[in-house]
């Protein structure tokens, strides 16, 4: 049974994506348009009478028995079959640890309707336009198990599937092995629908929960692109006695309109082999002209491990495009994560560290906006509207102007995570960066916890690390290093620590500046403060 709520689960995160709302675009430079990409309607496909029984046997459904299903009683009406009281032997299928249906080992599968439309024979091969299976229950083959929990679905529905989507499906039903599911192009359908997920389980050592799904949606995949994902009324309650620690996840919804499946599917696969690490990288410098979706939306997230609590109430993202519909912006709505508290192993811990800060509750918010220019090559992070704020902490503004992100995104494919960045940095040109820290108390709290734990004086901590940033000028003559520079910025982070405000460092290179030249420069003494542009101050 565990192992059915893993597989489960993983198909969750898979599948977890999407949006209904629109971003606001009040603010989007003149020609970006952020709008939701339209989900296509459908109709289920006709298919053959005269064929609809020859595909019926095709699939080991002439017979009760006579491949893995059996059923109480059955209907034949033109390409419509419906079956009633059903078992489908599924404590038979064998695969490896990762094949899509080894989860189901040691139970069968009952359903109380089973209905297939659209019946036909094409080019020798049985198909269906849509299969529902309706009220199904996993029940264990061994009673002990059984014991051990409950799983239950409302209904699985798929509509219109491909050929090879079809011909897998339709290689559930028999005795022979089953292939592995399609992959790319080759998995298609116009609908994919799981309602009323509830998996229970009560472990023989102690562990005890539940996990639900309201729905899974998967709308107008082709060309392994979706037109819609979405998932909503997830929730996950699990308490292990051994370890003493509970958890609770909840998830209202989260909906993606035209899903790269090329590049989730990748991600999701690396994330799980250390050795494909570049690969997930990738999701964080992936193609500007291909960021993997066109919206996302995320409503009402909360976590509870163990007394550490997240809270997450709202994620809106979106895609912006041009009168060419190339993709030229991506927006990231404000949004607030609160993390706090309450009883519970890790919350115990937790809230003697933040109470070392003078904190109780940490208040997140942040937001983000980047233009890419395909021309130009040019990627833009927008002034104030890249940033990260801590409520009574500090807040980060950034901005950034750099060329090469394709390059860079090219670069991404490298199985050696090394050379991805040798290579990132060999193709990233800084055209003006500048990053602003707005102190709003948190300086005072770091320099009193430190403080509290060494069992110094906070000021006296604070005039030591003053001290070393004054001197850095002095260590660092003879390096090459330009000597204005350095005073500029040593001045400025030692007025951040000993009276901070509001930190400003710039960089506007009189020439674009590539970070190659960074990395490879033996001689630093070209890179003056006239020459990058840089400035730097507490004001």
């Amino acid at each position: 049974m565990k192992y059915l709520l893993t597989g489960v689960a993983a198909i969750t995160m898979l599948t977890a994506c999407g949006q209904k709302d629109k971003p606001d675009d009040a603010a989007a430079p003149s020609g970006i348009v952020f709008s939701e990409s339209k989900v296509p309607s459908f109709s289920v496909h006709k298919g053959d009478a005269g064929s609809a029984a020859a595909a019926l046997a095709a699939m080991s459904l002439e017979t009760p028995g006579s491949g893995n299903v059996t059923w109480g009683d059955r209907t034949l009406n033109g390409d419509k079959a419906v079956f009633t009281d059903v078992t489908i032997v599924t404590s038979a299928y064998e695969g490896d640890d990762e094949d899509e249906v080894s989860g189901l080992d040691g139970a069968d599968l009952t359903v109380a309707k089973l209905e297939l439309d659209g019946l036909a024979m094409q080019e020798g091969a049985p198909s269906f336009s849509r299969i529902l299976l309706s009220d199904m229950t996993f029940v264990p083959t061994d009673p002990e198990e059984a014991e051990n929990g409950s799983g239950k679905i409302g209904s699985i529905e798929l509509v219109n599937p491909s050929p090879e989507t079809a011909g897998w499906v339709a290689s559930l039903f028999s005795e022979d092995e089953v292939p592995d599911l399609p992959e790319g192009d080759a998995l298609a359908f116009d609908q994919w629908a799981v309602k009323d997920v509830d998996f229970r389980i009560d472990d023989p050592d102690g562990e005890q929960g539940t996990f639900t799904i309201g729905t899974i949606e998967v709308t107008g995949l082709k060309d392994q692109a979706a037109a819609l994902m979405k998932l909503d009324g997830l929730t996950f309650d699990m308490t292990d006695p051994v370890e003493d620690t509970n958890m609770k996840f909840n998830l209202a919804s989260v909906e993606m309109r035209g899903a790269d499946l090329g590049l989730l599917t990748d991600a999701s696969e690396d994330a799980s082999d250390p050795e494909e690490v570049s690969q997930m990288m990738n999701l964080a410098g992936q193609d500007p002209a291909n960021p993997g979706y066109e919206s996302l939306t995320l409503n009402g997230f909360d976590m509870n491990l163990a007394g550490v609590k997240v809270d997450m109430p709202k994620l809106v993202s979106a895609v912006g495009r041009d009168k060419k519909n190339s993709v030229v912006a991506v927006k990231t709505e404000p949004f607030k994560v609160s993390l706090t508290t309450d009883e519970g192993k890790y919350g115990d811990q937790l809230a003697g560290q933040l109470a070392m800060l003078g904190y109780e509750t940490l208040e997140l918010s942040g937001a983000g906006y980047q233009t890419y220019d395909e021309t130009t090559d040019l990627t833009t992070y927008v002034k104030g509207q890249n940033f990260w704020e801590l409520k009574d902490g500090f807040r980060i503004d950034f901005g950034a102007q750099y060329a090469g992100a394709k390059e860079m995104a090219a670069a991404g494919a490298s199985d050696d995570p090394s050379d991805m960045l040798g290579d990132t940095l060999d193709n990233m040109i800084i055209h003006n960066m500048e990053l602003v820290v707005d102190d709003d108390g948190f300086m005072d709290r770091a320099f009193n916890a430190y403080a509290a734990q060494s069992g110094q004086d906070p000021q006296e901590i604070r005039n030591q690390l003053t001290g070393m940033l004054a001197m850095a000028p002095m260590m660092a003559a003879g390096s090459g290093i330009d000597a204005e520079l350095l005073t500029e910025a040593s001045t400025a982070l030692s007025s951040f620590v000993s009276d901070p405000k509001t930190l400003t460092i710039k960089l506007a290179p009189i020439e674009p500046l590539a970070m190659s030249t960074l990395a490879e420069m033996e001689d630093p003494s070209a890179l003056t403060k006239e020459s990058l542009g840089f400035s730097a101050a507490n004001e």
